[in-house]
């Protein structure tokens, strides 16, 4: 697994992030500076970032714009990647707002 140290609050358990995580079960678009761009699906998603899953692998600390329908392109970095699943931290927060609209219609687990 490729792991990249950028902020010690978004990774590890969620009690351990900046923002609380929520589900998120939609698509979006990561253009990697040299690959091009890739569709993926975002599993869960906060003011600050979120998880995804790809087909292509990524590498820890690689930059990339992420494309969600109705928002501009998000400037972020992948914070770590293994086996088609990833994370991402957004180089500027979403408003609550935004990630709320993400997360709408999927239900807040209970832990």
């Amino acid at each position: 697994m490729h792991v990249l140290a950028i902020r010690e609050e978004e990774q590890g358990p969620p009690e351990r992030r900046v923002a609380e995580r929520r589900p998120a079960a939609m698509r979006g678009v990561l253009r990697h500076f040299r690959r091009g761009a890739e569709f993926i699906d975002l599993t869960d998603i906060s003011t600050h970032g979120c998880g995804f899953t790809s087909r292509w692998p990524f590498e820890a600390g690689a930059r990339v714009f992420l494309g969600l329908p109705g928002v501009g392109p998000c400037l972020a970095t992948i914070t770590w990647h293994e086996d088609g699943q990833g994370g991402l931290q957004f180089d500027q927060p979403l408003r609550s707002a935004v990630a709320e609209r993400f997360a709408a219609g999927t239900p807040r687990s209970k832990s």
